[in-house]
């Protein structure tokens, strides 16, 4: 049976190697989207980071704080992405012992519940959505480089060899 930990690690390569494989291209196609431009590559990028920055919090019983950049443009803002996606998977880490435990937390709708597995199924089934939506939107626009397959579980096993 697949693990949690597996996959976790699994999102958190994922992750930081498509954002390196965006950093590649040139910064235009920050600004390609699929349908909505108010969903740009750059605006999923910052939302999975985002998400995942509030997940933790959650996961790890800390006050809600906003996930900010000091870079919203270019190479820049991928670094810090980057940088940021790392932090946030370290923290994310401390979970895998845990126990699956009920636990509560505030949202914006609320206080809510939910087992620590279901947060972090959550968590990075967000993430690969996101991540095939960017492909996506590169796609549309007949930047072809980055394939999805490439960042697959199997090829996250590969990697590790």
């Amino acid at each position: 049976m697949i693990s949690i930990d597996l996959l976790l690690k699994h999102m958190a390569w994922a992750n930081q190697e498509i954002y390196k494989e965006v950093q590649k291209l040139d910064d235009g196609v920050l600004d390609y989207y699929v349908i909505d431009p108010e969903w740009t590559v750059r605006t999923i990028m910052i939302h999975i980071a985002g998400a995942s920055h509030l997940y933790g919090q959650r996961l790890n019983g800390e006050p809600f704080s906003r996930f900010e950049l000091k870079n919203t443009d270019g190479p820049e803002m991928i670094t810090e992405l980057l940088s940021e996606l790392d932090r946030i998977d370290q923290s994310l880490m401390k979970n895998l012992d845990r126990e699956d435990e009920e636990f509560t937390y505030a949202t914006s709708k609320g206080e809510q519940s939910s087992k620590v597995s279901i947060v972090l199924s959550q968590l990075i089934f967000h993430a690969g959505e996101h991540r095939a939506q960017i492909v996506a939107a590169l796609d549309k626009h007949n930047e072809r480089s980055i394939n999805l397959d490439k960042y697959s579980v199997w090829s996250y096993i590969s990697s590790l060899n």
